[in-house]
């Protein structure tokens, strides 16, 4: 994965298979870890960032099922609580986010999609079931089988 220093972290998908858009969301949960003073990227990260591109397939399939940024900050607050700063020497997706990556390339290419977007990442994020943000996208009214729905009735490719 490509972070926006321009480094990679360990090389496990190329970044250029995902959508410019889901790019750009990757870039974003680097931006979210880094505003919580995280030393990871996490599934947390990704949610959060799943908000920043209004237009994108994730944002779409959000608003869709009434899942808004203000409540998920609120509840991943109440969920992890507030982190002291920490120093932050290298920046690295956590095993679950690798995982969620992993089923996001899987799903793109189950569907034969050219590349991965935003929903794929959003769909992975729920599937996943353990990850913090699955259990907050399944705690807020959004889960696995209601975000593939809304995915499904999505039309236009993701740029």
């Amino acid at each position: 994965m490509k972070l926006a220093s321009g480094k990679h972290t360990e090389a496990f998908y190329p970044f250029e298979r995902f959508s410019s858009t889901a790019q750009r969301m990757l870039t974003a949960a680097q931006l979210e870890s880094d505003k919580s003073h995280h030393s990871y990227i996490g599934t947390e990260h990704l949610l959060l960032a799943a908000f920043a591109d209004p237009a994108s397939h994730a944002a779409k399939i959000l608003a869709a099922l009434n899942v808004h940024e203000q409540q998920v900050r609120t509840t991943l607050d109440k969920v992890l609580g507030r982190d002291q700063r920490t120093i932050v020497q290298k920046m690295i997706p956590t095993s679950r986010v690798k995982k969620v990556i992993e089923i996001a390339f899987r799903l793109c290419s189950a569907e034969g999609a050219p590349s991965v977007s935003t929903g794929h990442i959003l769909l992975a994020l729920s599937s996943g079931g353990e990850g913090i943000a699955a259990h907050v996208l399944k705690d807020l009214g959004a889960p696995v089988e209601k975000i593939e729905s809304a995915l499904e009735e999505l039309t236009e490719p993701e740029p």
